[in-house]
């Protein structure tokens, strides 16, 4: 990882599609190949043991070669397999007709994938929750806490802290429940041989991935995918999506941490400016905006490799393999920021509600026209409100007192109508009722999201 790359990432419990993790994986394939093969009768169990030991010996492999020799062929299997036929012509010769038998490049390099992406997606899911704790802990707390709901980046209505934070919630458990559905038909042995018909296994073939599945704890697709990506690629959509959530949550984060907004804050860390030492940087957020800002072009480029020749790809699968762990890697970074930022957040109620209040009661004038259209009509009552609306902010007048004002001296306004329109509009313009239907649909989300997470 680059320096510039480096500072925008939180430290990782355990590395990802490392190199050491992909030779792992390679030589895990070739192991799981050569047992399940034995058990299906297809070749000798000593040669089996042999090959397995051969994996064992070999490690570590050597970087420096197993690069060129790849570079050289265009095929990863030849430097997989090179240092095994090397061991092995020494050691156990007898099993060298046996070694990568039946398989092909593709078979080792996508099965390996999966194997690493499996565990990719375990440490995504693991980072999801680890964000979502916080979240739903804010959502309940905070299911009545009234602030401005924005449209168009202006003012609109009252909403709830609570109501956004479950907001977020519920797309992210939707997420999760997406990749642990789609990882069914997505982490499975790749096992096709040279052109996807197994014909060297024969008959064995579905046997032989089975037995390769459950030695690698992987699924069973019960046919080659090495040209058909669709199963893979909505993973990685999905994973896609997720980041979109990510990137959507930190823009709203930063947005109301910023000063002149001051709804929230996250947690001190000491300077966050080498030249203003009053500044309070969202220092999280601008982590996860960056790491989420490439995902599209990285989602993009994986479903341009879609279209791969015939059998086997020449340029595509190999462009898809290069660029596929970037994009959980994005990710996974972004979530784990946002989690720390979640952790650690402040929410500013005082200051929530004091955006709110500055705003003269502007926010009710929906709920005004309403209860003042049966009166004098839908057209003239939003436009009444719309030029009282300007009044308010100019003398700093609630916009209910100027229209109660109004009322009272309006002579097509009946003096029966006066009470109950006094209260009505005393009632639109009350905060309490106003987030209730926040605080309502926050409860209906956290119960949907305590539902999808069972």
């Amino acid at each position: 990882m680059y320096l510039m790359q480096e500072y925008l990432t939180e430290p990782a419990a355990q590395p990802l599609f490392g190199d050491a993790q992909w030779f792992a994986a390679l030589l895990a394939f070739e192991s799981a190949l050569a047992e399940s093969q034995a058990e299906c009768g297809l070749i000798p169990e000593t040669a089996a043991r042999d090959i397995v030991r051969a994996c064992e010996a070999v490690v570590p492999l050597d970087h420096a070669i197993f690069v060129t020799q790849a570079r050289q062929s265009g095929a990863l299997g030849v430097a997989l397999v090179a240092p095994l036929k090397r061991w092995l012509s020494h050691n156990a010769p007898e099993a060298l007709s046996w070694l990568h038998w039946g398989t092909t490049t593709q078979d080792a390099v996508d099965t390996a994938h999966a194997m690493l992406t499996r565990d990719a997606l375990g440490a995504l899911l693991a980072e999801i929750d680890a964000l979502c704790e916080p979240l739903q802990a804010m959502a309940r707390q905070h299911a009545a806490t009234p602030m401005l709901a924005r449209s168009l980046m202006q003012p609109a209505q009252v909403t709830s802290f609570g109501f956004k934070c479950a907001q977020t919630l519920a797309s992210l458990r939707r997420s999760q429940a997406q990749l642990r559905e789609l990882s069914s038909s997505a982490l499975c042995v790749q096992l096709g041989g040279a052109v996807g018909n197994r014909a060297s296994l024969g008959d064995a073939g579905v046997a032989v991935e089975s037995a390769m599945a459950r030695r690698l704890h992987l699924h069973a697709a019960g046919y080659a995918w090495h040209t058909q990506r669709d199963g893979w690629m909505r993973l990685g959509m999905e994973v896609a999506v997720c980041s979109g959530t990510l990137a959507k949550l930190a823009k709203d984060w930063a947005l109301m941490s910023q000063c002149e907004v001051g709804e929230i804050s996250e947690a001190s860390r000491g300077s966050t400016s080498s030249a203003m030492p009053h500044k309070r940087n969202p220092v999280h957020c601008m982590q996860a905006i960056a790491q989420t800002q490439p995902v599209p072009h990285i989602a993009s480029l994986l479903l341009s490799c879609m279209p791969q020749a015939h059998e086997r790809a020449l340029g595509e699968w190999q462009a898809e393999v290069a660029h596929w762990a970037s994009l959980w890697q994005h990710t996974l970074a972004a979530c784990r920021s946002l989690g720390l930022a979640a952790k650690g957040l402040q929410v500013h109620v005082g200051r929530m509600q004091a955006n709110v209040d500055v705003l003269q009661q502007l926010v009710f004038s929906e709920g005004f026209v309403h209860v003042l259209s049966p009166c004098i009509g839908e057209v003239q009552a939003a436009a009444l409100v719309a030029g009282m609306s300007e009044q308010a902010l100019a003398q700093s007048t609630p916009l209910g007192a100027l229209l109660l004002q109004w009322m009272e001296a309006a002579p097509s306004i009946e003096a029966a109508q006066k009470p109950p329109l006094r209260d009505a509009l005393q009632q639109a313009a009350d905060l309490n009722v106003a987030v209730r239907s926040s605080a309502r649909a926050c409860h209906e989300l956290l119960k949907e999201c305590a539902h999808c997470n069972d």
